[in-house]
């Protein structure tokens, strides 16, 4: 185990969240915003998790976050290192866990770590101008809008935490 709240476990992934991601990434209002903006097959996220299964030990990578009565994997976020060397955070939850504030929970514990443990102190998040559940959290925990983008053909912002 990575962190904790008072109701999340924050830690790597295993084998067993495969079918919690097959949900999640499955899920067309799920992905709207996110990778492919598209749904996933069984196939691509199989392979999604084996790369992070791979990498986590050794690279910057988003984290799984779980139920702290079940160890049910509900969400993913983190830090991933781009191609560009640009820490990119990011966070998706299953559908059925939105609007109970895991989210900002889980995000909020993860800020903390990453800027007070890894002592990561710029780093950013894409928001596209339609995500405005994300907008609204993302300003909450401190991003600032920054430059203006256009990613997968989304026009957005990147919005910067710089410390």
């Amino acid at each position: 185990m990575l962190l904790q709240t008072d109701r999340l476990i924050i830690r790597n992934f295993k084998s067993v969240d495969l079918a919690y991601l097959i949900d999640m990434f499955s899920d067309e209002e799920v992905m709207h915003f996110i990778g492919p903006r598209r749904a996933m097959t069984e196939t691509e996220t199989q392979a999604w998790l084996t790369n992070i299964l791979q990498k986590q030990d050794t690279e910057l990578t988003r984290y799984a976050v779980a139920l702290k009565e079940n160890d049910e994997l509900i969400g993913v976020a983190g830090l991933l290192r781009e191609e560009n060397g640009v820490e990119d955070f990011g966070y998706y939850f299953r559908r059925n866990h939105w609007g109970k504030g895991y989210a900002s929970e889980a995000c909020s514990a993860l800020i903390h770590y990453i800027e007070n443990e890894m002592h990561i102190k710029d780093y950013q998040i894409f928001i596209a101008d339609e995500n405005i559940r994300s907008l609204k959290m993302i300003e909450g925990l401190g991003f600032h809008a920054g430059e203006r983008v256009n990613k997968s053909g989304e026009q957005g912002d990147h919005y910067m935490r710089r410390i």
